[in-house]
Protein backbone atom coordinates (compact mmCIF):
# COMPACT_ATOMS: atom_id res chain seq x y z
CA UNK A 1 0.00 0.00 0.00
CA UNK A 2 1.33 3.88 -1.13
CA UNK A 3 1.42 5.67 1.48
CA UNK A 4 0.54 9.07 0.97
CA UNK A 5 2.51 12.12 1.66
CA UNK A 6 0.91 15.39 2.67
CA UNK A 7 2.75 18.41 3.13
CA UNK A 8 1.63 20.90 5.70
CA UNK A 9 1.30 24.62 5.67
CA UNK A 10 0.94 27.36 8.30
CA UNK A 11 0.90 30.02 6.04
CA UNK A 12 -2.53 30.00 5.44
CA UNK A 13 -4.37 32.40 8.33
CA UNK A 14 -7.13 31.63 10.53
CA UNK A 15 -9.07 34.36 8.32
CA UNK A 16 -9.60 31.65 5.78
CA UNK A 17 -10.97 28.80 8.42
CA UNK A 18 -13.11 30.91 10.72
CA UNK A 19 -17.17 30.31 9.32
CA UNK A 20 -19.55 33.68 9.89
CA UNK A 21 -20.90 32.98 13.34
CA UNK A 22 -24.61 31.56 14.00
CA UNK A 23 -24.66 29.03 11.25
CA UNK A 24 -27.34 26.24 11.02
CA UNK A 25 -28.26 23.16 9.74
CA UNK A 26 -31.56 24.42 9.10
CA UNK A 27 -31.95 24.52 5.55
CA UNK A 28 -28.77 23.17 4.84
CA UNK A 29 -27.76 19.73 2.91
CA UNK A 30 -28.39 17.41 6.03
CA UNK A 31 -31.64 19.34 6.91
CA UNK A 32 -33.99 16.36 5.75
CA UNK A 33 -37.20 17.44 8.06
CA UNK A 34 -39.16 18.69 5.26
CA UNK A 35 -39.02 15.42 3.08
CA UNK A 36 -41.67 13.42 5.12
CA UNK A 37 -39.49 10.45 5.43
CA UNK A 38 -37.78 12.26 8.48
CA UNK A 39 -40.26 12.45 10.89
CA UNK A 40 -40.52 16.23 10.62
CA UNK A 41 -37.11 16.38 12.09
CA UNK A 42 -33.84 17.15 11.31
CA UNK A 43 -31.48 14.82 13.87
CA UNK A 44 -33.02 11.98 14.34
CA UNK A 45 -32.27 10.50 10.86
CA UNK A 46 -28.74 9.81 12.09
CA UNK A 47 -28.66 10.08 16.08
CA UNK A 48 -31.12 9.08 18.83
CA UNK A 49 -30.90 9.86 22.71
CA UNK A 50 -31.98 6.45 23.37
CA UNK A 51 -31.46 3.04 22.23
CA UNK A 52 -28.79 4.03 19.46
CA UNK A 53 -26.74 1.55 17.79
CA UNK A 54 -23.85 -0.58 18.63
CA UNK A 55 -21.32 -2.10 15.98
CA UNK A 56 -20.00 -5.61 16.15
CA UNK A 57 -17.64 -4.86 18.77
CA UNK A 58 -20.28 -3.53 20.87
CA UNK A 59 -19.08 0.34 20.62
CA UNK A 60 -21.78 3.02 20.32
CA UNK A 61 -20.70 5.92 18.58
CA UNK A 62 -22.14 9.38 18.41
CA UNK A 63 -25.67 8.08 19.30
CA UNK A 64 -25.93 6.82 15.96
CA UNK A 65 -29.74 5.62 14.52
CA UNK A 66 -29.05 4.92 10.90
CA UNK A 67 -28.51 1.80 10.00
CA UNK A 68 -24.36 0.95 9.21
CA UNK A 69 -22.88 0.29 5.78
CA UNK A 70 -21.59 -3.09 5.73
CA UNK A 71 -20.28 -2.54 1.80
CA UNK A 72 -17.13 -3.49 0.76
CA UNK A 73 -14.84 -0.78 -1.42
CA UNK A 74 -12.44 -0.64 -4.00
CA UNK A 75 -9.82 2.21 -2.48
CA UNK A 76 -7.78 4.51 -4.37
CA UNK A 77 -4.59 2.24 -4.61
CA UNK A 78 -5.24 -0.99 -3.01
CA UNK A 79 -7.59 -4.00 -3.67
CA UNK A 80 -10.75 -3.96 -2.20
CA UNK A 81 -11.40 -3.79 1.73
CA UNK A 82 -14.10 -4.63 4.23
CA UNK A 83 -15.61 -1.25 5.68
CA UNK A 84 -16.08 -3.02 8.67
CA UNK A 85 -15.55 -2.06 12.55
CA UNK A 86 -12.48 -0.08 13.13
CA UNK A 87 -10.24 -3.67 13.66
CA UNK A 88 -6.94 -3.40 11.30
CA UNK A 89 -9.57 -4.71 8.51
CA UNK A 90 -11.58 -1.56 8.03
CA UNK A 91 -11.76 0.47 5.18
CA UNK A 92 -12.20 3.78 6.95
CA UNK A 93 -11.97 5.51 10.24
CA UNK A 94 -15.74 5.30 12.04
CA UNK A 95 -16.49 8.57 11.33
CA UNK A 96 -16.49 8.06 7.25
CA UNK A 97 -18.21 4.70 8.06
CA UNK A 98 -20.93 6.58 9.09
CA UNK A 99 -20.88 8.74 6.29
CA UNK A 100 -20.93 6.36 3.70
CA UNK A 101 -24.02 4.74 5.41
CA UNK A 102 -25.78 7.26 2.82
CA UNK A 103 -23.10 8.06 0.34
CA UNK A 104 -22.32 4.79 -0.97
CA UNK A 105 -26.02 4.34 -1.84
CA UNK A 106 -26.61 1.07 -0.54
CA UNK A 107 -28.19 2.14 2.70
CA UNK A 108 -31.54 3.78 2.16
CA UNK A 109 -31.75 7.15 3.75
CA UNK A 110 -34.89 6.48 5.56
CA UNK A 111 -33.29 3.33 7.24
CA UNK A 112 -32.81 4.58 10.99
CA UNK A 113 -34.90 3.83 14.13
CA UNK A 114 -34.84 0.24 13.08
CA UNK A 115 -36.93 0.73 9.70
CA UNK A 116 -35.23 -0.58 6.44
CA UNK A 117 -35.82 2.25 4.33
CA UNK A 118 -36.85 2.53 0.37
CA UNK A 119 -35.41 6.03 -0.04
CA UNK A 120 -31.64 6.15 -1.39
CA UNK A 121 -29.26 8.65 -2.48
CA UNK A 122 -29.07 10.02 -5.76
CA UNK A 123 -26.88 12.88 -7.97
CA UNK A 124 -23.63 14.08 -7.07
CA UNK A 125 -24.27 13.40 -3.15
CA UNK A 126 -24.14 9.25 -4.49
CA UNK A 127 -20.22 8.24 -4.24
CA UNK A 128 -21.01 4.45 -4.26
CA UNK A 129 -18.48 1.99 -3.49
CA UNK A 130 -15.52 2.22 -6.41
CA UNK A 131 -13.26 4.85 -4.61
CA UNK A 132 -10.71 4.80 -7.55
CA UNK A 133 -11.66 8.42 -8.65
CA UNK A 134 -12.05 10.32 -5.40
CA UNK A 135 -9.61 11.88 -2.90
CA UNK A 136 -7.82 8.64 -0.95
CA UNK A 137 -9.20 7.94 2.37
CA UNK A 138 -8.40 6.13 5.44
CA UNK A 139 -6.15 3.17 4.96
CA UNK A 140 -4.88 4.94 1.18
CA UNK A 141 -4.55 8.14 3.07
CA UNK A 142 -2.24 7.87 5.82
CA UNK A 143 -0.34 10.26 7.19
CA UNK A 144 3.23 9.85 7.18
CA UNK A 145 5.55 9.96 10.00
CA UNK A 146 8.33 11.47 8.04
CA UNK A 147 10.70 14.28 10.63
CA UNK A 148 10.92 17.02 8.43
CA UNK A 149 6.97 17.19 8.17
CA UNK A 150 5.43 19.82 11.10
CA UNK A 151 3.61 17.13 13.50
CA UNK A 152 -0.22 17.74 13.87
CA UNK A 153 -1.29 18.85 17.19
CA UNK A 154 -3.56 15.93 18.65
CA UNK A 155 -6.48 17.48 20.88
CA UNK A 156 -10.03 16.65 21.58
CA UNK A 157 -10.98 16.51 18.14
CA UNK A 158 -8.15 14.94 16.69
CA UNK A 159 -4.70 15.92 15.13
CA UNK A 160 -4.86 19.10 13.72
CA UNK A 161 -3.55 19.40 9.72
CA UNK A 162 -2.96 23.34 8.44
CA UNK A 163 -4.16 26.13 10.20
CA UNK A 164 -6.14 23.65 12.02
CA UNK A 165 -9.92 23.74 10.35
CA UNK A 166 -8.93 20.44 8.73
CA UNK A 167 -8.53 17.41 11.25
CA UNK A 168 -7.12 13.92 10.79
CA UNK A 169 -8.95 10.45 12.10
CA UNK A 170 -7.50 7.82 13.88
CA UNK A 171 -7.60 4.31 12.70
CA UNK A 172 -5.77 0.85 13.45
CA UNK A 173 -4.46 -0.21 10.33
CA UNK A 174 -2.94 -3.55 10.51
CA UNK A 175 -3.12 -3.69 13.89
CA UNK A 176 -0.83 -0.06 14.03
CA UNK A 177 -2.84 3.03 15.20
CA UNK A 178 -2.29 5.77 12.26
CA UNK A 179 -3.86 9.01 11.20
CA UNK A 180 -5.56 9.02 8.34
CA UNK A 181 -7.63 11.18 6.04
CA UNK A 182 -11.47 10.60 6.39
CA UNK A 183 -14.83 12.22 5.24
CA UNK A 184 -14.59 14.60 8.08
CA UNK A 185 -10.89 16.16 7.46
CA UNK A 186 -12.43 18.00 4.70
CA UNK A 187 -16.57 17.41 5.13
CA UNK A 188 -18.71 18.32 8.56
CA UNK A 189 -22.06 16.35 8.77
CA UNK A 190 -23.17 19.86 10.18
CA UNK A 191 -22.50 23.15 8.39
CA UNK A 192 -19.73 25.49 9.22
CA UNK A 193 -21.27 28.20 6.99
CA UNK A 194 -19.28 26.92 3.90
CA UNK A 195 -20.17 25.25 0.36
CA UNK A 196 -20.86 21.06 0.16
CA UNK A 197 -20.44 21.23 4.20
CA UNK A 198 -16.76 21.82 4.12
CA UNK A 199 -14.64 22.83 7.32
CA UNK A 200 -13.05 25.95 5.69
CA UNK A 201 -13.32 27.75 2.42
CA UNK A 202 -11.90 26.40 -0.46
CA UNK A 203 -11.83 30.40 -1.98
CA UNK A 204 -8.20 30.33 -4.21
CA UNK A 205 -7.92 26.98 -3.06
CA UNK A 206 -6.94 27.38 0.36
CA UNK A 207 -8.80 23.82 2.16
CA UNK A 208 -6.46 21.94 -0.68
CA UNK A 209 -3.82 23.92 0.33
CA UNK A 210 -3.68 23.56 4.07
CA UNK A 211 -2.03 19.99 3.17
CA UNK A 212 -1.35 20.38 -0.29
CA UNK A 213 1.72 23.01 -0.09
CA UNK A 214 2.58 23.88 -3.95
Amino acid sequence: MKRRTLLLSGALGACFAMPAMGQTMVGQAHDFSGTGWAQGEICKPCHTPHNAIADENGDIYKLWNHTLTTATYTLHESAPSAAGPDDGAAAFDQASRLCMGCHDGTIALDAFGGNSGSVFITGGELIGTDLTDDHPVGRDAIYPDRPWMVTPVVGSRGPALGDGALRLKEMNVDGVQEFVVGCTTCHTPHYRGFDHQLNMTQNASAMCLACHVK
